[in-house]
């Protein structure tokens, strides 16, 4: 289904930031087709719509089947739940600006904690604006995914 998140267990790897999930897979699907849930929320893997997010801020939620294609192709996604976040947009625009080829930031309002930032299999968040572990999620987990494409 899509946009329902199926909450399932993830594999902690030592040494790392969050959590890793199992691959889903790379399957381009079409736009609105049925797709097996997603084994985390928000999503790490799995199918996705053929036209990844444009890079940058967005001011309004993105769908994962978009998103997981970002994160195919090296990015890391910074989901902040607006509802829970009180700070200024500001401050996550300047952290995309820093790697504009490379970074998605959209609000998600079903998030559990403040932010959850995604790159392929893994999935990190934090409930409160940690500049410097967003920082170094982004440092440690771009392009690391089945597609590289330069920053």
């Amino acid at each position: 289904m899509i946009g329902l998140a199926v909450w399932s267990k993830g594999q902690p790897e030592t040494g790392g930031l969050g959590t890793v999930y199992a691959n889903q897979g790379q399957e381009h699907i079409a736009v609105d087709a049925k797709h097996a849930a997603y084994n985390s929320f928000p999503a790490t893997s799995g199918p996705h719509v053929a036209e990844p997010q444009p890079w940058g801020v967005f001011g309004d939620e993105v769908p994962d089947e978009k998103l997981v294609h970002n994160l195919e192709h090296g990015g890391v996604v910074i989901q902040y739940n607006p509802r829970l976040y009180e700070g200024s947009i500001d401050s996550l625009i300047a952290i995309q600006k820093k790697y504009p080829n490379k970074t998605v930031v959209a609000p998600n309002r079903h998030l559990k904690n403040t932010f959850a930032l995604t790159a392929w299999r893994r999935l990190y968040t934090l409930d409160s604006l940690d500049e410097t572990k967003i920082t170094e999620f982004i440092e440690k987990y771009k392009n690391r995914a089945p597609e590289h494409f330069p920053d």
